[in-house]
């Protein structure tokens, strides 16, 4: 409904409200007057009777008062007309034998007994009219004199009139007036109605046509205008509406085309508002710009991909995803990032260049484009996945893999997928610095002969890792190893010998370690094992694996073949000393002890081993 029908209904409305007003207080009002001037003419006859009565008695004829009686109830409007006599007068003159003198009701009893008159009005939708009984009372003020005739006392009820008026012509009256009231009312509403509805048109257009636009403008169509209003001031609006919306529609479209470019086109804009659609790419800006800010002084890769994952989680919305990061050398990856409880539909740990097909194609794989479209990817059920390829360097490269259990989810991961891809540029730099400064510290952490970690390496471990390791209730196994007679093959053969050898004794040790151990050429022919959580069992078959393994060894220079062994010694922490250094130094003391005793040992450190005062404080 348009504001003109709207403003004509209202005020049409208040009008109407206030004519039906006004005709039920004309209607009453008539109801009244109609009954008044019933009561009125009641008054009279009850006047005309009692004077004609005391006429009668005065002149001795009152014999003759039922024919005065019946030609007044003849009068036009009297239905009925009787007077009744009260107990004194019947006393007095004894009982009327008249019928128009006796009660004929509880009324006219009461009224006797009160002295009240009593009017009853009797209304249906075909008849109406009025009763009404009017005592007569006695008084020496009257002329003649009641109480000269009648033995009675002052304002004594000497009897009443009853009288029934037909009011119906009244009523009828009444009535057609009102009805006239009523005609006229309705055609000066008519008017009324027509008057202000073309009076207002030419607002209420304007004002119809502005909203329409605005309605428009408000769901993010900005090519729409006004149209030019009848009136100077509507022409003056639309003018500076249309202005206002041109302008708004320049430099939203100009925002949306820049900006948009800027932070990668999304798959899908949810909404066509230009202004929501520029809101969002600025809020996108500005939460890019202050994840760059903070990863910029995040000092590890490991402090950027947690940022990474509080953006994909928080800011982004995605509920379930992998962080995979891919070593394009060793042609495998690792698990950066993982949702608990989520299995991923990749499990691919190794060969990714050519099983996973979003990093051989270097392009977004999304489950629903094509069935199986990545023979590898299985999922369980209905769940669907995204895997975002994205190139770090020539070295290392990330992929995300969603997970969606539903076509919402799905359809709310493709719309994140643009402004991840930018996350994910503006991550890179940073994160290719902080790879090769792992890189670099990688290759001042370890040895250059055996590829094990160095001296360098154990400080910083012990120093940064193990104190927040031991926090979380972590105990090691600390072993010295030594190769046996290791300075007569290289006196013998040449160092290029020796270093063989070395490298044949590393290899053996990494093939016989887990991840919970890491091994540290501590200086020379000498090596350091740390094992995490070990037990007395699992210390004792590490140390005898590595001995058995490397006496199998046979080594030729020289035409000469040959077999070396290794003496170890090992101690735990912090069960026999609760400071690190002090274990290591008991692990060299067991070494020393099994070289001591005849080499190609294994020696778990006790307190025996210790002399003097080094005893007496232990």
């Amino acid at each position: 409904m348009n504001s003109n029908k709207k403003i004509t209904i209202i005020i049409f409305t208040m009008v109407t409200i206030l004519t039906i007003v006004i005709v039920a207080l004309v209607a009453l009002g008539s109801r009244q007057t109609g009954y008044d001037s019933a009561k009125k003419r009641a008054y009279l006859t009850a006047d005309i009777v009692k004077k004609s009565l005391t006429s009668h008695m005065v002149n001795g004829n009152m014999h003759q008062r039922d024919v005065f009686l019946d030609s007044m109830a003849q009068l036009k409007e009297v239905s009925d007309l009787w007077i009744v006599r009260s107990k004194t007068i019947s006393q007095q003159f004894g009982k009327s034998g008249l019928g128009n003198e006796i009660p004929r009701d509880t009324i006219d009893e009461e009224v006797l007994r009160t002295g009240i008159e009593r009017v009853i009005t009797t209304e249906s939708l075909k008849n109406a009219s009025l009763r009404i009984t009017i005592p007569y009372t006695a008084s020496s003020l009257d002329k003649p004199n009641c109480l000269s005739c009648h033995n009675a006392k002052e304002g004594e009820v000497l009897g009443a009139i009853s009288l029934k008026f037909d009011i119906q012509e009244d009523r009828i009256s009444s009535i057609a007036i009102l009805l006239n009231v009523i005609g006229i009312i309705s055609l000066f509403l008519i008017f009324i109605l027509i008057y202000i509805s073309k009076k207002i048109k030419p607002y209420t257009s304007s004002f119809d046509a502005i909203t329409e636009v605005l309605k428009q403008v408000h769901d993010g169509d900005y090519s729409v205008r006004a149209k030019e209003g009848v009136l100077k001031e509507d022409k003056e609006a639309s003018l500076w509406l249309n202005e206002i919306i041109e302008k708004l529609e320049t430099v939203l479209t100009g925002i949306e085309k820049n900006l948009t470019a800027f932070v990668h086109n999304r798959v899908s804009n949810v909404n066509n508002d230009k202004l929501l659609t520029a809101k969002e790419i600025i809020e996108d800006i500005s939460e890019i710009y202050n994840y760059k800010k903070t990863i910029e002084t995040d000092l590890t890769k490991e402090d950027i991909y947690y940022r990474l994952v509080q953006v994909l989680k928080d800011k982004l919305l995605i509920k379930s995803f992998y962080i995979f990061e891919n070593d394009l050398l060793k042609d495998e990856r690792t698990i950066i990032f993982s949702t608990k409880n989520i299995k991923p539909c990749c499990a691919i740990l190794n060969n990714v260049k050519e099983q996973c097909r979003a990093e051989r194609t270097d392009t977004i794989v999304i489950s629903e484009n094509f069935p199986e479209i990545c023979r590898v990817a299985t999922c369980k059920n209905d769940t669907d996945y995204i895997c975002i390829p994205f190139l770090i360097n020539d070295q290392k490269s990330i992929t995300i893999h969603i997970l969606c259990e539903d076509k919402e989810c799905l359809k709310h991961s493709k719309y994140q997928i643009g402004i991840i891809k930018k996350y994910l540029e503006e991550t890179k730099p940073i994160l290719e610095s902080r790879m090769l400064m792992d890189v670099l510290r990688e290759r001042n952490l370890v040895d250059g002969l055996t590829g094990l970690y160095n001296r360098k390496y154990l400080d910083e471990f012990i120093d940064k890792k193990m104190p927040h390791e031991l926090s979380k209730g972590m105990t090691y196994a600390v072993m010295f190893l030594d190769i046996d007679y290791f300075k007569m093959v290289n006196d013998t053969y040449g160092h290029d010998a020796g270093d063989a050898i070395l490298q044949k004794l590393s290899s053996t040790m990494k093939s016989a370690i887990t991840e919970n151990e890491f091994i540290i050429r501590f200086g020379g022919e000498e090596f350091l094992i740390i094992m995490k959580n070990p037990t007395v069992e699992s210390a004792e078959e590490l140390a005898n694996r590595i001995n058995q393994e490397f006496a199998k060894l046979v080594f030729t220079f020289n035409n000469d073949s040959f077999s070396k062994t290794v003496s170890i010694g090992y101690a735990f922490f912090p069960s026999d000393t609760d400071q690190i250094w002090k274990c290591i130094k008991f692990a060299d003391l067991c070494l020393y002890k099994a070289k001591e005793t005849g080499r190609n040992k294994v020696i778990r450190f006790t307190r025996d081993l210790l002399k003097g005062s080094d005893k007496d404080n232990y």
